[in-house]
C-alpha cells in the first residue's frame, strides 16, 4: 500500500493509516515525492507483489501540482500493474473527473476509514472490491458506477494517527456540521450531524501524545465550542465542552504540556463565543487567540452563504473575546459568488470596526470546491478599489491571510472545469450535485 504523503493532506493519510497499518498481509509506504512512489512502486511489481497506490487530493492540487502531472502519475503506476486509488474531498465531490480526467481505477467518496479497510481485504480474500459502499468507479461499457454511501464511522473506533509509528498530528475530535454552508465540503463530505470523540477517548490519546514528547498540542474541530452537541444551535453544551477541556488540562499539566483550542486548526462560529464558552476556554487552553468564522459583513451574502448567524453576532463574539484576553483573529472571505460591490463594501466597513475593537483579520478569496453547493460557480470580482484598501489593512499589520493566491487558484479551477477537468458536464450521477454550467447552477 503506497501513499502518496504529500504534505497538505497528511492529516488525512495518517488517519486511513492507522486504520490500515495492523491488517495483516499489509504493508504501509508513506512516499514523500514523485521519484520515490515510482521507484518503490516498481520495486513492489518486480517482486509479484499487489500494488495499491493511493492519492488524497484537494480540489487546489490540481492547479498547484497541474492535473497533467497527476495523470501523468497514474497512468505510469497503472503501466507498472499498480492499483490506483484516490480519496479526499475533491474525489469525493467530483468523482467521475477523478476516474475519467485523471485516470484513475477507483474513487473512495466520503471518509474512507472503514471502506480502504474493507477494500484491502477484499484484495487479500481475492474477493471483488467494486461490490462496496462508498466506492465508485467506470465498469467495462464505460458506465459509471457507484455502490452508495457507506455508514459514518464511530470516531473511537479508529485511531486518529498512526502514533507507533511515531506520527503525531492534531486529534480530531468533531466530524460533520449541521450548518451545510454553501461555500464549504465539510457537511456534504462528513454528513449534516456533529459526530464527536468521547471524552475518554480523546484524554487516551492525549496521554500518549504527551509521553511521546508533544509540548503543545492542538484539535481539529470544524466548530470548536460545539463539542458535546449533535445538531445545529446557539446554544454551546457548556458541560461537554468542560468535561473534555478539564480532563485532557490535567493530563497536559502532568506532562508540563500547553493545549490549544479555538485556535487553528478549529475555529468557532460567534454566535457560540459567550460569556459561558469563554470562561470555559480561559480557564484551560494555553491560546488567546480565538479564530472567529465571519465570513461576510453583509447580511445579504450571509443568508445567500447560509452561514446561520448575522453580522451583529460577529461584533458581539469580538467584543466579549476582547473582554476575556483573547485576540480574535476574524476570517473572511471576498469574491463569493453572486456578492455585489455594496455587499463587499459591507464586509470593509465591518472589518474596519473590527480592527478598532481589537481584531486581526484574516482574509480569504472564495475557491470554487466541487461537493458544496456553489462548487461550479464562478467568482465575483473584485474591484481594484475594494483591494486596495485590503493591501492597507494588510500593510498595516492589521490583516493576512493568502487570499491573492486563492484568487488566482479560483480562477485556474474554473478553467479546470471549463475545459472538462472537473465536473464534466455530461456527469449526471444520482446523489451527486451536478451543474448544467457555470452560473446559475441548476442541481440534479
Amino acid at each position: 500500500m503506497l501513499f502518496y504523503y504529500e504534505k497538505s493532506v497528511r492529516y488525512s493519510i495518517n488517519a486511513l493509516v492507522a486504520s490500515i497499518d495492523m491488517i495483516e498481509g499489509v504493508r504501509v509506504h508513506l512516499l514523500k515525492n514523485w521519484p520515490e512512489l515510482a521507484e518503490t512502486a516498481k520495486l513492489i511489481i518486480d517482486r509479484n507483489e499487489l500494488c495499491v497506490a493511493a492519492f488524497s487530493l484537494l480540489t487546489t492540487m490540481l492547479v498547484k501540482h497541474g492535473y497533467e502531472r497527476i495523470r501523468s502519475m497514474v497512468d505510469t503506476l497503472k503501466r507498472l500493474g499498480c492499483i490506483t486509488i484516490a480519496g479526499g474531498p475533491h474525489p469525493s465531490g467530483d468523482p467521475i473527473g477523478t476516474l475519467t480526467s485523471l485516470g484513475f481505477d477507483y474513487v473512495f467518496i466520503g471518509e474512507a476509514e472503514k471502506t480502504l479497510r474493507r477494500f484491502l481485504e477484499s484484495l487479500i480474500n481475492g474477493e471483488d472490491p467494486r461490490r462496496l459502499r462508498g466506492i465508485a468507479f467506470i465498469d467495462e461499457h464505460g458506465r459509471f458506477v457507484y455502490g452508495g454511501k457507506e455508514d459514518p464511522i464511530n470516531l473511537d473506533d479508529y485511531e486518529p494517527f498512526p502514533h507507533w509509528r511515531g506520527i503525531v498530528n492534531p486529534v480530531e475530535i468533531t466530524r460533520g456540521c449541521p450548518y451545510g454552508c454553501f461555500y464549504c465540503q465539510v457537511s456534504y463530505l462528513h454528513g449534516f450531524r456533529y459526530r464527536h470523540r468521547s471524552p475518554e477517548n480523546v484524554a487516551r490519546i492525549i496521554e500518549r501524545v504527551f509521553k511521546l514528547g508533544v509540548k503543545d498540542y492542538r484539535f481539529i474541530s470544524p466548530d470548536s465550542l460545539a463539542y458535546g452537541s449533535t445538531h445545529a444551535s446557539r446554544e454551546v453544551n457548556i458541560e461537554a465542552l468542560e468535561d473534555l477541556l478539564s480532563r485532557i488540562h490535567t493530563i497536559a499539566v502532568k506532562h508540563s504540556g500547553r493545549i490549544f483550542l479555538g485556535s487553528f486548526p478549529s475555529e468557532v462560529r460567534p454566535e457560540h463565543v459567550t460569556r459561558e464558552s469563554l470562561t470555559v476556554l480561559k480557564k484551560y487552553v494555553s491560546n488567546r487567540t480565538l479564530i472567529i468564522g465571519a465570513q461576510s459583513g453583509s447580511e445579504r451574502v450571509l443568508k445567500l452563504i447560509k452561514r446561520g448567524h448575522s453580522v451583529e453576532d460577529v461584533i458581539s463574539a469580538v467584543e466579549l473575546a476582547v473582554q476575556y484576553g483573547f485576540t480574535p483573529h476574524v476570517d473572511f472571505i471576498f469574491g463569493i459568488p453572486d456578492e455585489t460591490e455594496e455587499d463587499m463594501y459591507n464586509s470593509l466597513n465591518l472589518i474596519k470596526k473590527l480592527i478598532e475593537m481589537g481584531a486581526r483579520i484574516h482574509l480569504h478569496h472564495f475557491i470554487p470546491l466541487p461537493g458544496s453547493p456553489l462548487g461550479l460557480r464562478k467568482p465575483s470580482n473584485i474591484p481594484p478599489k475594494i483591494k486596495k484598501d485590503l493591501w492597507k489593512i494588510v500593510g498595516a499589520g492589521k490583516g493576512y491571510g493568502y487570499w491573492v493566491e486563492q484568487e488566482v487558484l479560483a480562477w485556474k479551477i474554473v478553467e479546470l472545469h471549463e475545459k472538462g477537468v472537473i465536473m464534466p458536464r455530461r456527469s449526471k450521477a444520482p446523489g451527486f450535485i451536478t451543474y448544467s454550467a457555470w452560473g446559475s447552477g441548476s442541481s440534479q
